[in-house]
Protein backbone atom coordinates (compact mmCIF):
# COMPACT_ATOMS: atom_id res chain seq x y z
CA UNK A 1 0.00 0.00 0.00
CA UNK A 2 1.28 3.61 -0.88
CA UNK A 3 2.24 5.54 2.27
CA UNK A 4 -0.20 8.36 1.49
CA UNK A 5 -2.89 5.87 1.37
CA UNK A 6 -1.33 4.05 4.77
CA UNK A 7 -1.71 7.46 6.30
CA UNK A 8 -5.54 8.35 4.96
CA UNK A 9 -6.51 4.79 6.14
CA UNK A 10 -5.88 5.95 10.06
CA UNK A 11 -7.69 9.23 9.85
CA UNK A 12 -10.25 9.60 12.72
CA UNK A 13 -13.23 12.02 13.17
CA UNK A 14 -13.36 14.53 15.99
CA UNK A 15 -16.12 16.33 17.43
CA UNK A 16 -15.38 19.87 18.31
CA UNK A 17 -16.53 22.21 20.21
CA UNK A 18 -18.34 25.85 19.52
CA UNK A 19 -17.72 27.93 22.51
CA UNK A 20 -20.78 30.82 22.56
CA UNK A 21 -21.42 32.50 19.70
CA UNK A 22 -25.37 31.40 20.06
CA UNK A 23 -27.99 31.85 22.49
CA UNK A 24 -28.19 29.72 25.33
CA UNK A 25 -30.72 27.41 26.57
CA UNK A 26 -32.05 25.94 29.58
CA UNK A 27 -31.39 22.80 28.22
CA UNK A 28 -27.62 23.05 27.66
CA UNK A 29 -25.65 20.52 29.61
CA UNK A 30 -22.55 21.23 27.88
CA UNK A 31 -19.97 24.47 29.71
CA UNK A 32 -17.00 25.68 29.43
CA UNK A 33 -15.82 27.70 32.20
CA UNK A 34 -18.65 27.40 34.53
CA UNK A 35 -22.51 26.65 35.20
CA UNK A 36 -21.96 22.82 35.99
CA UNK A 37 -24.25 20.81 37.50
CA UNK A 38 -23.50 19.35 40.73
CA UNK A 39 -24.55 17.34 43.83
CA UNK A 40 -25.98 19.63 46.46
CA UNK A 41 -24.56 17.19 48.49
CA UNK A 42 -21.55 17.07 47.40
CA UNK A 43 -18.25 19.54 48.36
CA UNK A 44 -16.70 21.57 45.49
CA UNK A 45 -13.86 19.15 43.98
CA UNK A 46 -10.33 20.13 45.63
CA UNK A 47 -6.69 19.32 45.77
CA UNK A 48 -4.31 19.83 49.03
CA UNK A 49 -7.19 22.04 50.26
CA UNK A 50 -7.27 24.37 46.82
CA UNK A 51 -10.73 24.57 45.34
CA UNK A 52 -10.41 23.45 41.79
CA UNK A 53 -11.23 25.49 38.74
CA UNK A 54 -14.25 24.29 36.66
CA UNK A 55 -12.82 23.60 32.77
CA UNK A 56 -15.23 21.55 30.72
CA UNK A 57 -18.56 19.44 31.47
CA UNK A 58 -19.83 17.06 28.51
CA UNK A 59 -23.07 15.54 28.55
CA UNK A 60 -22.06 12.30 27.11
CA UNK A 61 -25.13 11.91 25.18
CA UNK A 62 -24.22 15.12 23.18
CA UNK A 63 -21.00 13.40 21.43
CA UNK A 64 -21.32 10.74 18.71
CA UNK A 65 -20.10 7.83 20.37
CA UNK A 66 -19.82 9.16 23.74
CA UNK A 67 -20.72 5.99 25.78
CA UNK A 68 -17.86 4.37 23.97
CA UNK A 69 -15.51 7.18 24.79
CA UNK A 70 -16.80 7.96 28.30
CA UNK A 71 -18.16 4.27 29.35
CA UNK A 72 -21.44 4.33 31.28
CA UNK A 73 -21.99 7.91 32.29
CA UNK A 74 -23.94 10.45 31.55
CA UNK A 75 -21.69 13.87 32.54
CA UNK A 76 -18.09 14.36 32.83
CA UNK A 77 -16.20 16.91 34.50
CA UNK A 78 -12.93 17.82 33.89
CA UNK A 79 -11.44 20.76 37.10
CA UNK A 80 -7.93 22.11 37.13
CA UNK A 81 -5.83 23.84 39.86
CA UNK A 82 -6.02 27.84 39.97
CA UNK A 83 -2.40 28.20 40.17
CA UNK A 84 -0.38 26.36 38.73
CA UNK A 85 -0.94 22.81 36.27
CA UNK A 86 0.83 19.80 37.40
CA UNK A 87 4.41 18.85 35.77
CA UNK A 88 4.57 15.81 33.72
CA UNK A 89 1.53 13.47 33.12
CA UNK A 90 -0.43 13.41 35.78
CA UNK A 91 -2.82 10.79 37.00
CA UNK A 92 -6.65 12.21 37.87
CA UNK A 93 -6.32 13.85 41.61
CA UNK A 94 -2.99 14.86 41.35
CA UNK A 95 -3.88 18.72 40.56
CA UNK A 96 -6.41 18.08 38.54
CA UNK A 97 -9.56 15.77 38.69
CA UNK A 98 -12.61 14.34 36.11
CA UNK A 99 -15.65 13.50 37.51
CA UNK A 100 -18.50 11.29 35.96
CA UNK A 101 -22.09 11.58 36.74
CA UNK A 102 -24.16 8.43 35.81
CA UNK A 103 -27.46 10.25 37.16
CA UNK A 104 -28.10 13.51 36.70
CA UNK A 105 -31.84 14.08 38.04
CA UNK A 106 -30.85 15.44 41.29
CA UNK A 107 -27.86 17.37 39.78
CA UNK A 108 -28.24 21.17 40.21
CA UNK A 109 -26.54 24.37 38.76
CA UNK A 110 -23.94 25.71 41.03
CA UNK A 111 -22.16 28.81 41.21
CA UNK A 112 -18.62 28.23 41.18
CA UNK A 113 -17.26 29.21 44.46
CA UNK A 114 -14.45 31.84 45.56
CA UNK A 115 -11.66 31.43 44.01
CA UNK A 116 -12.20 29.17 41.73
CA UNK A 117 -14.10 31.74 39.95
CA UNK A 118 -12.07 32.84 36.96
CA UNK A 119 -13.45 31.60 34.14
CA UNK A 120 -16.53 33.08 32.20
CA UNK A 121 -18.51 30.34 31.61
CA UNK A 122 -20.04 29.74 28.12
CA UNK A 123 -22.00 27.10 26.73
CA UNK A 124 -20.76 24.54 24.11
CA UNK A 125 -21.71 23.05 20.80
CA UNK A 126 -19.94 20.08 19.84
CA UNK A 127 -19.97 19.05 15.81
CA UNK A 128 -18.74 16.22 13.92
CA UNK A 129 -15.71 18.12 11.90
CA UNK A 130 -15.96 16.90 8.38
CA UNK A 131 -12.24 16.86 8.23
CA UNK A 132 -10.42 13.85 9.57
CA UNK A 133 -7.71 14.23 12.43
CA UNK A 134 -4.08 12.95 11.61
CA UNK A 135 -1.61 12.37 13.79
CA UNK A 136 1.61 14.70 13.74
CA UNK A 137 4.69 13.79 12.40
CA UNK A 138 6.78 12.22 15.54
CA UNK A 139 3.18 10.18 16.31
CA UNK A 140 2.67 9.29 12.79
CA UNK A 141 5.94 6.68 13.19
CA UNK A 142 3.77 4.49 15.19
CA UNK A 143 1.14 3.41 12.92
CA UNK A 144 3.21 4.06 9.49
CA UNK A 145 6.85 3.76 8.10
CA UNK A 146 7.72 6.97 6.98
CA UNK A 147 11.42 6.44 6.12
CA UNK A 148 10.38 7.42 2.22
CA UNK A 149 9.14 10.30 2.98
CA UNK A 150 11.49 11.44 5.53
CA UNK A 151 14.25 11.11 2.61
CA UNK A 152 12.22 12.64 0.03
CA UNK A 153 11.31 16.69 0.46
CA UNK A 154 8.91 16.81 -2.53
CA UNK A 155 7.01 13.97 -0.44
CA UNK A 156 7.80 15.39 2.93
CA UNK A 157 6.35 18.64 2.14
CA UNK A 158 3.23 16.77 0.82
CA UNK A 159 2.96 15.17 3.85
CA UNK A 160 2.63 18.31 5.81
CA UNK A 161 -0.18 19.33 3.39
CA UNK A 162 -2.39 16.89 3.50
CA UNK A 163 -2.06 15.44 7.28
CA UNK A 164 -3.32 17.71 9.75
CA UNK A 165 -5.45 17.94 12.72
CA UNK A 166 -7.77 20.01 14.59
CA UNK A 167 -6.28 22.81 17.14
CA UNK A 168 -8.81 23.71 19.10
CA UNK A 169 -10.83 22.11 21.73
CA UNK A 170 -11.64 18.65 20.81
CA UNK A 171 -12.93 15.17 21.86
CA UNK A 172 -11.40 12.29 19.30
CA UNK A 173 -8.78 12.58 16.55
CA UNK A 174 -5.29 12.52 17.69
CA UNK A 175 -3.45 15.25 20.31
CA UNK A 176 -2.62 18.37 18.80
CA UNK A 177 0.79 18.67 20.15
CA UNK A 178 2.72 21.62 20.58
CA UNK A 179 5.86 20.19 21.50
CA UNK A 180 6.55 16.46 21.15
CA UNK A 181 4.35 13.60 22.02
CA UNK A 182 3.73 11.51 25.26
CA UNK A 183 3.99 7.49 25.11
CA UNK A 184 1.74 5.44 23.42
CA UNK A 185 0.78 3.81 27.07
CA UNK A 186 -1.91 6.68 27.24
CA UNK A 187 -5.09 6.91 24.50
CA UNK A 188 -6.04 10.57 23.89
CA UNK A 189 -9.54 11.32 24.67
CA UNK A 190 -9.99 14.67 24.36
CA UNK A 191 -8.08 18.51 24.08
CA UNK A 192 -9.06 21.54 25.88
CA UNK A 193 -6.80 24.68 24.18
CA UNK A 194 -6.64 28.16 25.36
CA UNK A 195 -9.74 29.70 24.71
CA UNK A 196 -10.04 33.69 24.08
CA UNK A 197 -14.09 33.85 25.12
CA UNK A 198 -13.64 32.28 28.71
CA UNK A 199 -10.16 33.55 29.56
CA UNK A 200 -8.67 30.56 29.35
CA UNK A 201 -4.90 30.51 28.61
CA UNK A 202 -2.82 27.65 29.34
CA UNK A 203 0.90 28.76 29.39
CA UNK A 204 1.78 30.55 26.13
CA UNK A 205 -1.42 29.22 24.10
CA UNK A 206 -0.91 25.51 25.04
CA UNK A 207 -3.32 22.95 25.24
CA UNK A 208 -4.40 20.34 27.92
CA UNK A 209 -4.56 16.59 26.80
CA UNK A 210 -6.75 14.16 28.82
CA UNK A 211 -5.87 10.26 28.65
CA UNK A 212 -7.15 7.04 29.49
CA UNK A 213 -3.89 4.44 30.62
CA UNK A 214 -4.05 1.53 28.43
CA UNK A 215 -2.26 0.27 31.58
CA UNK A 216 -3.83 0.61 34.72
CA UNK A 217 -7.16 2.14 32.71
CA UNK A 218 -7.34 5.38 34.77
CA UNK A 219 -7.45 8.77 33.34
CA UNK A 220 -4.28 11.55 32.63
CA UNK A 221 -3.86 14.98 32.07
CA UNK A 222 -0.69 16.11 29.97
CA UNK A 223 -0.27 19.55 28.66
CA UNK A 224 2.21 21.69 26.81
CA UNK A 225 2.57 24.99 25.10
CA UNK A 226 4.95 27.21 22.87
Amino acid sequence: MDIFDEMKSIGKHTCVAKIGGFRPENTDLDWFGGNFLRDPKEAWPEVNGSLLVPLLQIYIPDIKDGHKIFGDHMLVQIYIEKDHLPMDINRNGDGWKIVFYKDINLLEITETPEPANILKPFPVRWNLNEVLDYPCWEEAWEYVDLTEINEEEELNDRFFDEFNRYTKTKIGGYASYIQSPISDEYKFILQISSEEKPGLMIGDNGNIYIYKSKIDNDWYLYWDCF
